[in-house]
C-alpha cells in the first residue's frame, strides 16, 4: 500500500518504477523460502520448484477526490503468479540458479490515478526473470553452512504495469544456516542494487535485504513449520516519505520418505507497518494485506540432513 493525496502533484503515470513485488523467493530454498539452503547440489543435478503466489491489495494509492478521507485506488487490487524455479549444480560447491514467473493481476494501474475511466492494467504479464550463481562455503561442519550467492534482475517485464524494473538489479548475498535436532534456522544479508525511480513523492532505489527465518521439524509427522521475516532498509534517501518494507510469513512443510527428494509446502503472510503512515496507507509499496502460496520442490539430495 502506498502513499499520499499531496505528492499526487508529483505524479508521472507514465515514469518506470520497481517491480510491486518486493519478496523475492530464492531458487536455492529448500526449508524456508526466501533464505537460500546453504549446500550446493551435487554436481550435475537439477532442483526445481514450482510456487503459486495471491496477493490482495499489494499497490493502493490515496488521491483527492470530494470526499474528505479522498479516494482510495487500487492500481493492484489483488495478483495471481506462478513461479519456476531450477538450479544446477556444476561441482566444487557450484550452483547456477534462475526463476521465471509469470503474472495475472487486476487493478486501476497508473493511469487510473489521472482518470477512473482509463483502463485497467494489462494481465497477464511476464514478470522480470532472474539468473545467478551461488558458492556453497567449506566450513568443517556438519551443524551449520555458508553459502556466497549473486542474482542478476534482468529487466524483460513491464514496468509501467509493476511488472518489472526499469533496469538490471544486482543482488549479492551471503546465506548462512544451522540446526540441531529438528530445530533449524537461516540467514541471509545482502543488497539490491537499481537506478532510482522517483513515484509519487517517493524515491525507489538500491536496499539493503535482510532475510531470516526459523523452523522446527517433526519428524514423526514428516512436517516442519517455519516463520520468516525480510526486510528492505533503502540505501539512498527515500525522498519525502519514509519507506521499510517488510513482511512476515508463516509456512508448513511436507516431505515424507514416500516422497522421495519431493516437498510440499504452503503459507501465508502480511506486509508489516514499518513504513510511514501518510494518507490512510499503513503498508509500503508493493506489500500486500494478504499473502498465500503454494510450493512443491524438487531436491536430488536428502534436505533433512542438510544443516
Amino acid at each position: 500500500m502506498l502513499l499520499a493525496r499531496e505528492a499526487l502533484a508529483e505524479c508521472r503515470p507514465t515514469a518506470p518504477c520497481v517491480d510491486a513485488e518486493p519478496m523475492w523467493q530464492s531458487p536455492s530454498a529448500v526449508r524456508l523460502n526466501v533464505v537460500s539452503d546453504t549446500q550446493a547440489l551435487p554436481a550435475y543435478k537439477l532442483g526445481l520448484g514450482l510456487a503459486f503466489t495471491l496477493r490482495f491489495r499489494p499497490a493502493v494509492l490515496n488521491v483527492p477526490s470530494p470526499n474528505e478521507g479522498g479516494r482510495d485506488v487500487n492500481l493492484i487490487s489483488h495478483a495471481e503468479a506462478a513461479a519456476l524455479t531450477a538450479r544446477f549444480g556444476i561441482g566444487n560447491g557450484l550452483e547456477l540458479t534462475a526463476l521465471a514467473a509469470g503474472l495475472s493481476q487486476q487493478g486501476a494501474g497508473i493511469k487510473g490515478v489521472t482518470s477512473q475511466s482509463a483502463p485497467a492494467i494489462d494481465s497477464p504479464v511476464l514478470q522480470d526473470p532472474r539468473i545467478g550463481f551461488g558458492y556453497a562455503l567449506k566450513t568443517g561442519s556438519q551443524s551449520w553452512g555458508a553459502k556466497i550467492r549473486f542474482e542478476a534482475k534482468l529487466p524483460l517485464g513491464n514496468a509501467e504495469v509493476f511488472a518489472g524494473e526499469s533496469g538490471f538489479v544486482a543482488s549479492p548475498s551471503v546465506a548462512f544456516s544451522g540446526g540441531r535436532g529438528g530445530l533449524y534456522g537461516g540467514l541471509e544479508v545482502g543488497a539490491r542494487l537499481r537506478n532510482p525511480s522517483d513515484f509519487f513523492g517517493l524515491r525507489l532505489g538500491s536496499q539493503a535485504s535482510i532475510a531470516a527465518g526459523v523452523g522446527y521439524e517433526v519428524s514423526a509427522l514428516a512436517l516442519a513449520f517455519a516463520l520468516e521475516l525480510y526486510v528492505l532498509p533503502s540505501l539512498i534517501d527515500t525522498g519525502r516519505y519514509g519507506y521499510l518494507p517488510a513482511e512476515c510469513l508463516y509456512t508448513t512443510r511436507f516431505a515424507p520418505d514416500l516422497f522421495g527428494d519431493f516437498s510440499l509446502g504452503a503459507g501465508a503472510g502480511t506486509g508489516l507497518p514499518l513504513s510511514e503512515r501518510v494518507g490512510g496507507a499503513n503498508l509500503s509499496f508493493g506489500l500486500a494485506s494478504f499473502r498465500g502460496f503454494f510450493y512443491v520442490r524438487y531436491a536430488p539430495r536428502s534436505d533433512r540432513s542438510a544443516p
